[in-house]
């Protein structure tokens, strides 16, 4: 609405005032390199992401210093790696039959796409990064209406006056119940295995990385920032994931994308019932067109943001030190000259101008998860599409819900009826 009309009157770079903070937004696509390129020092995201620290924890992520959390992002890259990925796929997919024999009773039935979407990610995540006994203490549900508990409380003027999230308010007060019951059960997991140990090999283990983690002044990571690691990497990859494959599996679903749906399913036609890494990672590329096509038209996040620590300059545009750059998937992703016919789902799509699709991000924040959440996507849509038919009960694709930060469908529009599929056999 408004940031389109601001775009369309004043060119791909403009300058608006947000509660009282003059914000620079970078909407062309060819510009993408001025935000996304600056290290942390000259572009900060902390100054502005503060309003994260009551979900993450003091000292972990964006509450704690750079050079901390850059050693406490690369605890986490260092188990995001594809050589860990290789066993992956049987979890996950164990992990969605697991979740449908449960909650999909008979040959058919109506569900919520998103929440089940949900339930699933966070369900695949525990097993495959955190290990089984973290998976089976975490109720999906649960865990989910945590998250959400907690990203209620994250309005948007909190990006400019974090001060809100520190006021007695009924939102604030159910961030933090919902965070310290989360803490308390993942506590108790590190604690049990500080004790007993564990020999899960059947996972990354993310958990294990973090509980043996030594910081470079060889202090190990405490129990409070292993558990807020944990809860960022949950908050930062469910969302997407969830968002992501509920809106690729709601437009493969659409009457009139059947040529799309039926040629996803070829893809995984020659699969065994058991598909594989690089079933998934190298012979599905129309699947994995399909995932970022969605996230292109719909961005879960509709606006990055940094803090200019020295003055920066944009073309011929000077921004002072003490302003806010922004740069919004939503405006670059509808730009007509990368995506032509933006609103349309088009998996089909060839690349117009290079690194005007930011739904990963990009530069120094490229998002570690990427190859893990497409893996996990995949995985679910070819586990789901092979063993059942989807149909849309909303007459047409959901509307995207902007009253949330993280956008999704609209939930109410997100319902289907699953039928099942003749079942395949190895």
């Amino acid at each position: 609405g408004f940031l389109m009309k601001c775009k369309k009157d004043k060119g791909g770079l403009f300058t608006i005032n947000m509660c009282g903070k003059r914000t620079t937004i970078v909407s062309d696509p060819r510009l993408h390199s001025h935000f996304f390129s600056p290290r942390n020092e000259i572009l900060s995201p902390r100054e502005v992401y503060a309003f994260m620290t009551p979900v993450f924890g003091e000292g972990v992520a964006y509450g704690a210093s750079y050079a901390r959390m850059r050693e406490q992002l690369g605890f986490l890259s260092e188990e995001l790696t594809v050589s860990k990925f290789q066993n992956f796929c049987p979890a996950i997919q164990s992990e969605v039959r697991k979740f449908i024999e449960n909650n999909w009773k008979g040959e058919s039935g109506e569900i919520n796409l998103q929440e089940d979407m949900s339930a699933m990610i966070i369900n695949t995540a525990c097993q495959c990064l955190f290990g089984e006994d973290l998976r089976k203490r975490l109720d999906a549900r649960r865990v989910s209406h945590l998250l959400a508990e907690m990203e209620a409380s994250l309005v948007p003027a909190a990006l400019f006056l974090p001060i809100l999230l520190k006021l007695p308010t009924t939102t604030v007060g159910r961030c933090r119940k919902a965070r310290g019951e989360l803490q308390s059960v993942l506590a108790s997991i590190v604690e049990a295995r500080q004790k007993e140990g564990s020999d899960d090999s059947s996972t990354s283990d993310l958990l294990a990385g973090l509980m043996n983690a030594v910081y470079r002044d060889g202090t190990p990571m405490s129990l409070h920032e292993v558990c807020g690691m944990i809860v960022a990497a949950m908050f930062a990859g469910q969302h997407t994931s969830t968002i992501t494959t509920t809106w690729t599996l709601l437009h493969l679903i659409q009457p009139g994308n059947k040529e799309h749906l039926a040629k996803v399913r070829e893809e995984t036609s020659e699969f065994s019932v058991n598909v594989t890494y690089d079933n998934v990672m190298n012979d599905m590329p129309f699947t994995d067109a399909c995932a970022r096509e969605s996230i292109r038209r719909d961005p879960p996040l509709m606006m990055l943001m940094r803090m200019c620590m020295e003055n920066v300059k944009i073309g011929d545009v000077v921004v002072p030190k003490g302003d806010i750059i922004a740069c919004s998937p939503l405006l670059s992703h509808h730009d007509e000259d990368a995506f032509p016919n933006a609103r349309q789902w088009n998996p089909d799509r060839k690349v117009v101008i290079e690194g005007a699709n930011v739904a990963f991000g990009a530069g120094v924040h490229k998002c570690m998860g990427e190859k893990f959440g497409l893996l996990q996507i995949k995985t679910i849509i070819a586990t789901i599409l092979t063993e059942y038919d989807l149909v849309p009960l909303h007459p047409t694709i959901p509307d995207a819900d902007y009253h949330t930060m993280v956008v999704g469908p609209k939930k109410e529009q997100s319902r289907v009826r699953y039928v099942r599929r003749n079942k395949k056999t190895e």
